[in-house]
């Protein structure tokens, strides 16, 4: 998002110096030209720095109204109730016996360097507005299914699949467009970030998830 805005930012003003310089060759020396070069360049530092992270933080603003008022609505649909599990268990998965799936979602998964998915991933850094401040370096695996049941969460996709129980996960972070992991994975302490429609509903399900088979 930053570097879009960036982006568009310099393409206008290095449009507008050209047309400046080459509207009138001969003027290139002129007291009026260099202040006029010297003011834009100032306007120019003041969008490349303030604009963008402005609407970053607006569109960061909005996102986790809309989190909030969905999930105060999806809370008073349970009438103080427990969440239910879907009435199917969804996909081609060898669901265990006694298994049931309260979430199933698709989305992007964003991971570590190192962290036993670098085979799978590319390089890429999750969007500012959905993960706010989270880490730069970080790996992308595209197109994958998240599955929450009372026994594991799934992360399932073309080039990945992964099976956590829920007593490794150490904790969850609900950002404006998702939530960040912290889970023991193979033995050691990671990282998993992943996409939600409403992280505040996922988080909820997840420590429900997790209490139940505590």
């Amino acid at each position: 998002m930053l570097y879009a805005l960036r982006k568009l930012i310099a393409f206008v003003f290095l449009g507008g110096i050209f047309w400046l310089i080459y509207r009138d060759p001969e003027d290139i020396g002129s007291p009026v030209l260099m202040n006029t070069l010297g003011a834009l360049t100032f306007i120019f530092g003041l969008f490349w720095f303030i604009v963008p992270v402005l609407v970053v933080r607006s569109r960061i603003r909005r996102r986790v109204e809309q989190n909030q008022a969905r999930y105060a609505h999806w809370k008073s649909s349970l009438e103080g109730k427990s969440p239910k599990p879907l009435s199917k268990r969804p996909g081609k998965m060898s669901w265990l016996p006694d298994e049931e799936v309260y979430l199933h979602e698709k989305g992007t998964m964003y991971v570590v360097p190192h962290s036993g998915f670098d085979a799978v991933s590319v390089r890429g850094v999750p969007g500012d507005v959905a993960f706010p401040g989270l880490r730069r370096n970080s790996r992308k695996i595209q197109r994958t299914h998240f599955y929450l049941t009372n026994r594991r969460l799934l992360f399932v996709g073309k080039a990945v699949s992964e099976e956590l129980l829920p007593t490794s996960v150490e904790s969850v972070k609900a950002m404006p467009g998702g939530i960040d992991f912290t889970v023991v994975l193979r033995g050691r302490r990671t990282h998993l970030a992943f996409t939600f429609q409403n992280p505040l509903v996922v988080a909820e399900m997840i420590r429900f998830v997790r209490e139940d088979v505590r």
